[in-house]
């Protein structure tokens, strides 16, 4: 027996040999505390008696200590031999013993929040070993007693990592080398079971949350390799599934019956297209896991049999052709025309001659009465008085159909999806938005909305897309290759009308996908203004104003995306509406990175390839998507984001903000003192300094200082207050931060 295992068998009995060894000491809490090693009265030397630190001493005045083992030796005056013959004989071991191999246990490994607290020590302990099956982390559970909000009590769960100090050799056995410390972001967490996933390479996989929950699962499918991810639902998204991602057996998840629960594997599945989700029946208890008791309904077995995609969107289909072909041919007023069923059930347009052909062919008969009139002269006459047609043409997410007084000419045709590999075009929108999550997911799940409204011909409000980055980096590809064919392939250019520049926008109303890129858009604050307004009004309103050229405007009701290009230079940033709160969330706002392709050969052609072989899967893994809960917003299915780097850039931007620039170099250039007075008083103020040039420039409209001074307030309450006496609102603007104010008297 070595003298280590002799000194952690020391450890394990220390309180008694605390009592033999040093008589005259006494225990205060989890110590031993006596004079010295000789066991004289005193409160010099400390003995821990449970912890992480068991079995080791200290004594404070003769700066010295060390394990059990050197005790006895000094206070016998042994050697290390005789030490370790007078604690085999303590210990009551013979020479000839063989212990058994020894063990890190989590278990005896107290845990304490601070210094003031005792220790406490685990119930439950889950191993977390590497790919290689060596342990280097435990999940422990400690069982908390019952309190006034959890009166059957709680638990706590805390991870112990093997993480030996730098300066020492590593040693697993060491229980100094083990730490209460878990994974902070944005470190991935680990996977439980992980080495099974190598040892038993073709095996399916089953996904659980939980380690307990895992454990039972593996004894219910021995069939497959039960895994889950440390942290439960709130750390799904840290998950280190990368294992998984190239795996060719199927994974199914396996979802608790609650909302974190489905949320987590809705997640996963996002991640792992190929798996298979577990549908459970609503009659579970609110929380069951396959831990728990299965009810006698349930049949396990037939649920992960069962296992597979979440409801797809159904896609609408076109209002079904007349048997009769005479109720299919309507006359349009407004452009003289006719329109007609062809065979793909759309409308074709044709002329009055040929409706009368028409006619013919259908059997309406050209003899004329006594009066000179045939009943196609009729037919003709009666179908263009009584028309109640008010539009013909094609419409943004509907089909081909008559819609009451709207007459619907061409179906909007999605790309269809087909099961697939997808990965390439996956990467690619990774690596164009800088690989950053929150904003991957964003965009994923904003096709995966507008997609879903397109297919199934339901409007839903939607923030417009923005995309700013490089030139040449991806944006435009993205747009026009991917974003618009997954729509149908119907794009228009808004940013004229969207501008103020036209009043005209009957153009917009035959396409899904509205697209403003590559244009010479203005950036004054009318036009930014006017686009921020009509971005709430196009996007957030289901009615909309169609005003064809020469034409009378019509209400109709588009089913519209918009997404936006532009470069990342700060003039290019003007181009963006101002962010008021009013538009925070009616914008998605992602930052793009020029990226180089990761696979081989010519870009263009491999972006080609991408196009050809992986956009239908594409479409077809957008299709099985659900937004997580913790992403989705009531109105538009999704939250918006704007990325914090372009965000600031454009509040930098903003009149408001180049107002406050110049009321701190004007107003505060000398005084720090509380500048009182009405928005008009500050504008005058502002134009008869030696920065007139930048104040015309900025107040463009007679109220401009009023509403600047307005948006302020609701920025910063504290800096802009304002008070209205007499009608009048008047302003009390305090100096920059930092600096002392006192009030004008």
């Amino acid at each position: 027996m070595t003298l280590t295992e002799l000194s952690d068998a020391l450890s394990v009995r220390v309180a008694e040999l605390c009592s033999q060894l040093l008589p005259a000491g006494r225990q205060v809490g989890p110590q031993w505390i006596v004079g010295n090693v000789f066991g004289d009265a005193g409160d010099s030397l400390y003995v821990e008696l449970s912890g992480p630190k068991q079995g080791l001493w200290y004594d404070h005045a003769a700066g010295q200590g060390g394990d059990l083992l050197e005790l006895i030796g000094q206070h016998h005056v042994y050697s290390k031999a005789q030490s370790a013959q007078w604690a085999r004989e303590f210990l009551g071991i013979r020479d000839d013993y063989q212990p058994e191999p020894r063990r890190f246990d989590p278990l005896k490994h107290g845990h304490r929040n601070d210094a003031s607290q005792p220790y406490r020590y685990g119930s439950a302990a889950w191993p977390y070993p590497d790919a290689d099956g060596a342990i280097y982390a435990y999940v422990v559970r400690f069982d908390l007693p019952a309190t006034p909000e959890h009166p059957n009590g709680s638990k706590d769960v805390r991870p112990l990592r093997f993480l030996p100090p730098e300066n020492q050799p590593p040693d697993p056995l060491n229980p100094r080398h083990w730490r209460w410390k878990g994974w902070t972001a944005p470190d991935d967490v680990p996977l439980f079971n992980l080495h099974l996933l190598s040892r038993r390479p073709t095996d399916p996989v089953l996904i659980v949350e939980g380690e307990k929950t895992a454990i039972a699962a593996a004894k219910l499918f021995p069939s497959h390799v039960v895994i889950t991810w440390q942290g439960g639902s709130k750390r799904i998204q840290r998950a280190a599934i990368d294992p998984l991602l190239t795996r060719d057996t199927p994974v199914i998840l396996w979802p608790d019956a609650d909302k974190p629960g489905r949320d987590a594997m809705i997640y996963l599945k996002a991640r792992l297209p190929a798996s298979r989700l577990v549908s459970l029946p609503a009659t579970l208890p609110e929380g069951w896991d396959l831990a728990d008791p299965i009810p006698a309904d349930v049949s396990i077995q037939g649920l992960l049999d069962a296992a597979g995609d979440p409801p797809r969107p159904v896609q609408a289909e076109p209002v079904p052709a007349s048997p009769n072909p005479l109720d299919d041919l309507h006359y349009d007023p407004n452009s003289g025309q006719w329109w007609t069923r062809n065979l793909w059930g759309d409308y074709a347009q044709i002329n009055g001659d040929r409706a009368r052909t028409f006619l013919l062919e259908s059997g309406v008969s050209h003899v004329k009465d006594e009066t000179g009139t045939s009943e196609v002269d009729r037919q003709l006459l009666r179908r263009t008085r009584d028309t109640l047609i008010e539009y013909a043409g094609p419409l943004a997410g509907h089909r081909a159909g008559l819609y009451g007084t709207i007459l619907v000419t061409r179906s909007v045709v999605p790309l269809p999806g087909a099961p697939g590999d997808c990965s390439r075009i996956l990467t690619y929108i990774h690596n164009l938005l800088d690989q950053n999550d929150d904003q991957y997911w964003r965009i994923i799940y904003w096709l995966a909305l507008r997609r879903q409204a397109v297919l199934t011909g339901t409007w839903r409000s939607s923030q417009a897309l923005a995309l700013v980055g490089p030139a040449a980096c991806g944006k435009s590809f993205l747009q026009s290759a991917v974003i618009t064919p997954l729509l149908g392939g119907r794009i228009a250019k808004p940013y004229r009308y969207m501008s103020g520049a036209t009043d005209f926008n009957g153009d917009l109303f035959a396409s899904e996908h509205l697209a403003i890129e590559d244009e010479a858009p203005g950036r004054d604050i009318h036009s930014r203004r006017a686009l921020g307004s009509n971005i709430k009004s196009m996007l957030f309103a289901q009615n909309q104003s169609c005003h064809p050229k020469n034409r009378q405007a019509i209400t109709l009701r588009p089913i519209w995306a918009m997404s936006i290009s532009l470069n990342d230079e700060p003039e290019n940033l003007q181009v963006l509406p101002p962010l008021d709160p009013s538009l925070l969330d009616k914008l998605i706002i992602l930052r793009c990175v020029r990226h180089t392709l990761p696979w081989p050969g010519d870009e263009i052609t491999v972006l080609k390839d991408i196009l050809q072989t992986e956009l239908q899967p594409f479409a077809h893994y957008l299709d099985g998507l659900v937004v997580p809960e913790h992403l989705v917003e009531p109105r538009c299915g999704l939250k918006a984001y704007q990325h914090p780097a372009i965000l600031e850039e454009l509040m930098q931007l903003s009149p408001e903000h180049q107002l406050v620039g110049l009321i701190d170099t004007v107003i505060f250039e000398k005084e720090f003192l509380i500048w009182r007075g009405t928005a008009a008083d500050l504008e005058t103020a502002l134009r008869d300094s030696k920065y007139a040039r930048e104040a015309d420039r900025l107040f463009r409209f007679n109220t401009a200082c009023g509403v600047y001074l307005a948006r302020l307030h609701e920025q910063d309450p504290e800096r802009f207050t304002k008070t209205k006496s007499n009608g009048k609102v008047r302003w009390a603007i305090s100096p920059p931060a930092g600096v002392n104010s006192n009030a004008w008297a």
